[in-house]
């Protein structure tokens, strides 16, 4: 394979949440495209038969736990020369109306979607700092951080702080040349969302999104790798919608405007 289809190569990725969903289609494209990966989860679970397995290394680490920003750089300062590209994609979804909501499904949520993040993300710039590397730091928000997502309130809160925090981890780093990058996906089919689209919930979506479908997560993994890239080197700071239009669209659910 050459060049665009080996990006990566003699390039090292983290990505984290790689054992399903976007993480696994991201880490499973950079290993495809030439990068060494260090795939990040709680545990590993599914089996690795992708192409470029000889260069993934697996670390189960839970993100929400506070010494996992220190295992994880301790790791990769003894086994990586040097890190190029970050893509903190682990997340979690706790379903629950608003007036139930509980301080400890409250404090969890946040603790993997934006305090794991923050505390991952400062260990890797670290060692881009360290080691004069332009790396590529690459956060994993939602459609939900700017259309409202009712029952999930804890999510779509750390879906909007992390697109607050990407902004200003991008001009933070920028002097250093790295650049700090958010996709925003809309309905993407994983492990995570599959208990809860339901038929129903399916035929509303996709009557919902104007490309009338929910993405597979290499779609989304595409985006992710693209930001991660040299192609993107002039890009920070930004949020990538890949959502088939959700977002954006505003037309009514029935009649049209005539």
């Amino acid at each position: 394979m050459t060049g665009q289809a080996m990006r990566f190569s003699d390039k090292v990725a983290v990505v984290t949440g790689a054992n399903s969903g976007i993480g696994r289609a991201t880490a499973t494209r950079l290993l495809i495209e030439g990068a060494t990966v260090f795939a990040v989860d709680v545990k590993h679970t599914d089996p690795w038969q992708d192409p470029g397995t000889e260069r993934l290394h697996l670390l189960d680490l839970d993100i929400a736990d506070p010494a996992a920003a220190g295992q994880l750089e301790a790791r990769l300062r003894d086994e990586a020369p040097h890190v190029d590209v970050l893509a903190n994609v682990a997340g979690i979804l706790h379903i629950a109306p608003f007036l139930e909501v509980s301080r400890h499904d409250w404090d969890r949520v946040l603790a993997v979607n934006l305090t794991g993040v923050f505390f991952l993300s400062q260990a890797v710039a670290r060692i881009m700092v360290d080691t004069t590397t332009a790396g590529r730091i690459v956060n994993i928000s939602s459609v939900h951080a700017v259309v409202s997502e009712p029952n999930a309130a804890p999510y779509t809160a750390t879906k909007g702080g992390l697109e607050a925090m990407t902004r200003t981890m991008a001009s933070e780093l920028a002097p250093h040349g790295i650049t700090v990058n958010c996709v925003r996906p809309g309905a993407t089919r994983t492990r995570m969302s599959e208990p809860i689209y339901t038929p129903q919930i399916v035929r509303s979506l996709t009557a919902k999104i104007p490309l009338g479908m929910i993405a597979p997560p290499e779609w989304v993994a595409s985006a992710i790798c693209y930001l991660a890239s040299d192609e993107a080197c002039y890009t920070t700071g930004a949020c990538l919608d890949v959502d088939g239009g959700y977002a954006m669209d505003g037309s009514l659910p029935g009649p049209a405007y005539s």
